[in-house]
């Protein structure tokens, strides 16, 4: 038995590389961008990369919006009473609405001019990209007998509802909400799957004498349970 655990980083491209180990694992999405993205791009309106960069920001928010809450009730005489409550975040993709709270307008207000230049927005775009997966919160967290093909169910899963929503972009909603794998519901939100990692920790050296593999599984199913009710991985299991 190992005196430190090990963990491993692999690309949903790159899964087949993983360890054929009993292990846990986390999805996390990863930020991209380039200069296409921060370089400056003049037009009559001002510069046209501010809108373009918010876009991209307001993309990868997305990626972990909570699902809307359903509430239903009964009041007076038995009337019932249901409807849905939704985040309420400045990131939202504007739609007309006046509802924001002046004190997220004004944060709004400050991102923007934090966007202002090519060189800010290149510092921005560094500082995301390292965030990850330090500062961010896990999409996924699993545990698995055998790391390597529960990464490949996945993005077997991944690749599958990909294509249907190619071919069927009505039904992303439906898959976001109520996709019934990891990897569905990824790809309901529109998440690349080059941007999509996996952090590793190896259980392989961890099975001796004194700890078992069927103790093994246990203590990581148990530090599964745990790690979701800590960290509320937004595409788990609910």
């Amino acid at each position: 038995m190992t005196t430190a655990l090990l963990h491993s980083r692999y690309s949903m491209l790159d899964v087949d590389q993983a360890p054929e180990t009993p292990g846990l694992y986390a999805w996390y999405v990863s930020f991209r961008a380039g200069p296409h993205d921060w370089k400056m791009k003049p037009s009559p309106e001002g510069d046209q990369a501010i809108e373009g960069f918010l876009r991209l920001l307001r993309k990868y928010a997305g990626y972990y919006e909570p699902l809307p809450i359903a509430l239903r009730g009964r009041g007076s005489y038995g009337a019932a009473w249901e409807g849905e409550l939704q985040l309420d975040t400045p990131l939202h993709d504007p739609d007309g609405s006046d509802d924001t709270a002046v004190g997220e307008d004004k944060r709004l207000e400050i991102l923007m001019d934090s966007l202002g230049s090519e060189e800010r927005r290149r510092v921005m775009a560094t500082i995301l990209e390292k965030a990850s997966p330090v500062f961010s919160s896990p999409l996924y967290i699993g545990v698995a007998e055998n790391v390597r093909d529960r990464l490949r169910t996945h993005r077997r899963d991944f690749t599958k509802a990909y294509d249907w929503l190619r071919e069927h972009p009505e039904d992303a909603e439906t898959v976001r909400a109520k996709g019934k794998t990891f990897g569905a519901r990824a790809a309901a939100r529109n998440m690349a799957m080059g941007h999509l990692e996996a952090w590793v920790i190896d259980l392989g050296d961890e099975a001796d004498d004194a700890v078992t593999i069927k103790h093994l599984r246990n203590t990581a199913e148990s530090a599964e349970w745990l790690l979701h009710r800590l960290y509320a991985p937004i595409l788990g299991r609910q």
